[in-house]
């Protein structure tokens, strides 16, 4: 049997309606949402529609279905929204890898000054602890990990949750090119400690020039092979 889906301007029409009733706090969130028949008929749609739509919605996290329960409006937390990006990104080709580069870059110059303004002196000391791991790391694997803790440490710092969630979003490709380019360990270490430098002295402009090399060297080397790109590659096994 032949399964037909609704054409994509009906369902995208019968999304702009639902969340209009919650642009215009006709719906909030926690509110169920009203039998399918009802809400349907309120909004001019067809059943199909709503129905389709509401699936939609339920993959952005805009509405949430409870079994047994009904279908509820979520708690439209920014943060797990922006988390319904993450295959667009972690499928990009060679040109998106280089525009969320990009944008990862504006993002951690601003953390990073942030950090650099208002670290804590334990938060200081996490970060001098994750750059110790950094530098003993004895595989590209561990070398990654220590890396990304570091960035998210300094999220943490900034106290904004919606930039360490759009921080998370963007460093796919950063990883991606990272495995792409066998980044060398000596290379991180001495572009972190330069980082961790402006922060410790809280030295702002140090701290957010710092990261702008960081990134940019990432950047840098995908402009300059974006056929390397093409072509999955695994991970190096081997100690660095």
């Amino acid at each position: 049997m032949e399964v037909r889906r609704m054409s994509n301007s009906k369902v995208d029409l019968a999304i702009s309606l639902v969340q209009e009733l919650i642009r215009s706090g006709e719906l909030r969130p926690g509110d169920r949402l009203p039998v399918e028949a009802e809400l349907a008929a309120q909004l001019g749609l067809s059943r199909n529609s709503l129905r389709e739509a509401v699936r939609a919605m339920q993959a952005m996290r805009i509405l949430e279905a409870r079994q047994g329960d009904g279908t509820y409006i979520s708690d439209l937390d920014p943060a797990r929204m922006i988390e319904t990006l993450r295959f667009a990104v972690d499928v990009s080709g060679p040109q998106a890898v280089i525009w969320f580069l990009e944008i990862r870059r504006m993002i951690e110059l601003h953390i990073a000054g942030i950090a650099a303004a208002k670290r804590s002196e334990a938060e200081l000391e996490r970060l001098n602890a994750c750059h110790r791991e950094l530098s003993q790391a004895a595989s590209f694997d561990a070398m990654m990990e220590a890396d990304t803790r570091f960035h998210v440490i300094l999220a943490e710092i900034a106290g904004n949750p919606i930039l360490t969630s759009l921080l998370e979003l963007v460093s796919g490709p950063t990883v991606r090119a990272r495995v792409w380019r066998q980044q060398d360990l000596a290379e991180v270490c001495a572009e972190h400690a330069q980082v961790l430098a402006g922060i410790a002295a809280r030295d702002v402009d140090a701290a957010k020039h710092a990261m702008w090399t960081h990134i940019s060297g990432v950047l840098n080397w995908v402009v300059a092979h974006p056929e390397e790109l093409e072509t999955p590659k695994s991970p190096p096994g081997s100690s660095i």
